[in-house]
This record gives C-alpha cells, structure tokens and sequence, in this order.
C-alpha cells in the first residue's frame, strides 16, 4: 500500500504546482484604489491579469510603468483627476477592459498606449479634458457596445477611431466645443444610438458616409454651427430621427436617403424654412413637426404615401400644408390617379397663419375619422371649419405635373370630379413665396369623370420657376394646388437685361446701340418705351409687381425680347 500512497501524493503535489503556476499572474480586487504615485509604485507588478476594478485618481501620479505588464482587466479601469499625467503609454501592454473610464485628466493630449485596445464589452468614456485634441491611441478599436465622448474642450475631429465598425448600443458625441466635423468615424457602419449634440462649431456630418444601418435613434440637437445634415451615406435604414434645435439649419439637405422612419421629430429649430431633403421619405410611422418658427409650408414631403400619425403643432409662420403627399398614384383597375397619401392619424394645432387645411389627403381622413384641429387660422380653426372647406373645394385635383420641353414649362393636371368651377389661375414664383398670376384656363365646371387640362408657359425666367394652380368657384372661393418646381439653363449669351427679377433699376447691355425699348405686360399692353436707353440705368419703381416681357430694336435692326420680373 505504501507506494500507491506515495505515487498518489506525488500526484496531487505535480496538480498544485500547475495550479500555482497558472494563477501566478492573476490579481484579484474588489476595488482597488491607486490615489497616489506611492499606491501605483507599490502595484504588484507580477499581475498581467486583474479579476475586479482598478482606479487611478491622484493629484501626483506621473507614472504608470507598475502597471505595464497588464493585458486584460475583467472590470473598470478608471483614470480621472490626475493633474499631471503626462500620458498612458505605459498601458501599452493592456488589450481588454470591461469598461474603460477616463476623465478629467488635465494634461493628457491623446490617448497613445491603449493601441492594444480592440473591443469593449461595456462602457467607453473620454470625457472632460481641457487639452485633448486626438483619439490617437484607439486605433484598433474595431468594436464598442457603450462609446461617449464628450466635454473635451480641444477635440477639433474624431481621428483615431478608424477601425472602429460597430457600437452595439450608443454613441454619444457632446459638447466637444471645438469639434468641427465627424471625420475619424469614416469606417463606421452600424450603431444602435447616436446622439450629436451641443458641438458648438461642427457644421455638418461629414465622416459618416459608411453609417448604414442606425437600429434605434438618431439624435442631432443643439449644435449652434450646422448648416446641413450633409454626410450621411446614400443609402441608410433608419428606425427613429430626432433634429431640434439646431437654429441655423435651413432645410434637410443630407437626409436624401431615408425613404422609412418608425418616428421622425423636427422640432425647434429657429432657421428651419424648407423641409428639402426629405424628398425621398415615403413612409413613416409617427411624424411631429414642431415649433420651428420661419417653417411657411410642408414642401419636401411631396413623395410620403402613408402616415401612421402626425402632429403638426406651434409653426409660427405655417401658411399651408403645401407640400404633403403631393405626389401622384395611379389606380391599375379604374385607371384613375388620386391622392397618394394615406393618414392614421392627425394633430393640427396651434399654428396662427394656418389657413388652407383643406388639401385631400386631410379632407379624406376627416370625412372618416376624427383628428385633433385647433389654434389655427379661419378655416383651419376646426376639423369643422376644415370640413367645410373640403366640402366646398370646386375641383378634386387628381394630379399636377410640370415639365422641360425645348426651354418651355409644359403644365399638366387633372381633376375626378369638378362642382361649380370656374377656371384654373396659373401662377409663378422665383421663391415658392411670392406668387404672381401668369395665366387662366376654364374649367369644366361640372363633371365626375376624370378632366385633363394643358397650359403652357412660354417664357419662363432662367433658373428657378415654381408653379401652382388657384382652383376658383363660380361664388369666388378658391384653394390652391401642390407646387411644382422647373429649372431652366436659358442661353445665357441671348440676355441683354438685368438684374432680372428687379425691383428699382434695369440696366440694358450695350444701351448705346438700342434705337427702341418698350415694356410690355402678359396681355400684350406697353406699360412703358423709349428711343434712348440712358447708360446708368432705367427706373421701374413706378411700373407695379408683376411679371413683364422687354423688347429691344437694336441700330442693326435686330429684334429681341425677354421676360422680365419686377417686385
């Protein structure tokens, strides 16, 4: 028995000296605290492998050597307040945290030694430093579940994050007053959050051209220097998007690739005149335009089809829903095109300008369903006031379409049921603000069979022209059409006017050689000629708004007209 015995003990010895051998390396701690250079001086420098939580916080700590042999810590390591710590590239041996906190250390400049750094399990913070100025150092970091980077006072871009792919929760870029863009993010390519907020110099969303996948929320407030929404990809899915009170963004330009959202929030945001850049949503779940001051009209939302709900609420300066669901949808069985958007639900309020409720898409909702209407302009007052209005609209406008052809704007629509109609007012603007009549057709006047009526404007002006019919009643009502939008690139070298629209001197080239000017209005009627163009000028402040045409003889005896608008 006694050499069983003695192999079975020699046994278990060999068992425990792996055993020790494989543990040497591991430390364990509940919460160990390095508050002092003499605390880090005194780490066990054997341990590459640290079981707990790990924070260095002292106002003397200048050195991290003690700590260079560690590789994984399955915890927090936070580094905060350690005034004069010149660096981390002591660390240069740590590959995992479960989180990584640093804050607060004064003289850090980037975040070099945390090379070996490739994924995160829990939570990222670099946050309140006054002298950061790179991400230099987390460059293998390739993935992160919770990432804030925020309150860095010197961070001008994101450069050092370009391995990074993935952040499987949220991304929190804040309150970096210098940052100017987002560049260092280019690789980036799915997130579940992003919140760009409170960036005081960062004008647009340049460096997220890879971002084609946000799973939850997108959040861009408060940034008191953007411009544009520009930098998004071209192709993106997209489940909520939050704007508000970004006050010098005039449209939605960059948001060209959001055809879908679960819910969409516009919202405070001072500047906001044109919802432009939403041209390609076509359908959302829940929709809130709100408190966004200069906003006059929905265009931009003319390719929506269907609304789950919308509210639109508090635009001081909201005239019209000009502009939602404008676009067009045929029928295959009937062959007739109506109204191409569908609502759910519907909140009109508090919008004092809001007169011209009664486009079709609210007129059908409300013949069905009851909607939330008040704080309005008259006739938009109430859903009975809006019903009203929808009852008493002399056509049923199917669609609208204008279109280029050979540098002549070719307006087309038609109408599925007319009831005491008079005529169709064609209307043109430089602006989509101030209008001016160009023209009239009649109308059927009375029919429920689909009507396609044809106008062409034979002089549009160069560049921007936008169009909308004024539907008339035979007692004088009338409501208004979507509008429609040509650009024209006219022979620049055939102008010999300008500047053209003008509202107090016109100048004529080579004002010497004209032997005859006159001015004349839509009817053909002169409202102004002369024999002597006078070199400095001719004064048209006495000639009413309007659209005009000018024609020129010249001592050659050439003939030329052009159209002209004076405002």
């Amino acid at each position: 028995m006694k050499p069983v015995l003695l192999i079975s003990a020699q046994f278990c010895l060999f068992i425990f000296a792996l055993s020790t051998q494989a543990l040497a390396g591991t430390c364990r701690f509940t919460e160990l605290r390095l508050n002092s250079q003499s605390a880090v001086n005194n780490f066990d420098a054997s341990c590459t492998s640290v079981i707990g939580n790990i924070s260095i916080a002292g106002a003397d700590i200048t050195d991290l050597a003690p700590l260079a042999g560690v590789a994984t810590i399955d915890g927090t390591l936070t580094i905060q307040n350690n005034t004069i710590l010149p660096n981390l590239k002591q660390l240069a041996n740590l590959t995992s945290t479960k989180n990584l906190l640093i804050y607060n250390n004064d003289l850090l400049t980037d975040l070099s030694g945390l090379e070996g750094l490739t994924s995160n399990s829990g939570s990222i913070h670099i946050r309140f430093h006054k002298n950061l100025t790179s991400l230099t150092g987390l460059n293998n970091l390739a993935t992160a579940r919770i990432f804030y980077i925020t309150d860095n006072a010197l961070l001008e871009n994101l450069d050092g994050l370009a391995s990074l792919t993935t952040i499987t929760d949220v991304l929190m870029i804040s309150l970096n007053k210098s940052l100017v863009n987002l560049e260092g993010l280019n690789n980036l390519s799915n997130v579940s959050r992003i919140l760009i907020g409170e960036n005081d110099l960062l004008k647009d969303l340049t460096g997220l051209s890879s971002l084609t996948s946000v799973s939850y929320q997108m959040h861009v407030s408060s940034n008191k220097s953007l411009t544009s929404l520009a930098g998004l990809p071209t192709s993106i899915s997209m489940s909520e998007l939050y704007i508000s009170d970004n006050n010098l963004l005039t449209d939605l330009t960059g948001l060209q690739s959001i055809g879908y959202v679960y819910w969409l929030v516009i919202s405070d945001s001072k500047g906001l005149g044109s919802l432009n850049g939403l041209n390609n949503l076509n359908s959302a779940t829940n929709f809130i335009i709100r408190n966004n001051p200069l906003l006059t009209d929905l265009s931009g939302l003319d390719n929506l089809t269907n609304i789950g709900w919308i509210q639109i609420t508090g635009n001081a300066e909201l005239k019209s829903l000009d502009g939602l669901g404008a676009g067009e949808q045929s029928n295959s069985e009937t062959g007739r095109i109506s109204a191409s958007l569908a609502i759910g639900g519907l909140a009109i309020t508090n919008n004092p300008k809001l007169t011209m409720c009664a486009i079709e898409p609210v007129c059908i909702f409300i013949r069905q369903s009851t909607a939330s209407i008040s704080g309005n302009g008259i006739g938009c007052e109430s859903q009975a006031a809006v019903q009203s209005s929808c009852g008493s609209l002399p056509v049923t406008l199917a669609h609208f379409s204008a279109t280029d052809e050979n540098q002549q704007a070719i307006l087309k629509w038609a109408t599925t049921d007319e009831s005491n109609s008079s005529a169709f007012e064609i209307e043109r603007s430089l602006d989509a603000k101030a209008w001016l009549k160009i023209g009239e057709h009649a109308a059927k006047g009375e029919s429920t069979q689909l009507v396609n009526y044809q106008w062409t404007d034979i002089h549009p002006l160069d560049g921007l022209n936008y169009y909308r019919l004024k539907m008339v009643d035979r007692d004088g009502t009338y409501s208004y059409s979507q509008k429609r939008m040509l650009r024209f690139e006219l022979n620049q070298a055939s102008t010999f006017i300008y500047p053209n629209p003008v509202s107090d001197f016109l100048f004529v080239k080579n004002a010497r050689n004209i032997t005859w000017l006159s001015i004349t209005d839509l009817r053909g009627k002169i409202i102004f000629e002369t024999k002597k163009v006078p070199s400095e000028g001719l004064s048209i402040e006495r000639i009413a708004t309007g659209l005009y045409h000018v024609q020129i003889t010249t001592q050659g005896g050439e003939v030329k007209t052009e159209s002209i608008a004076i405002y």
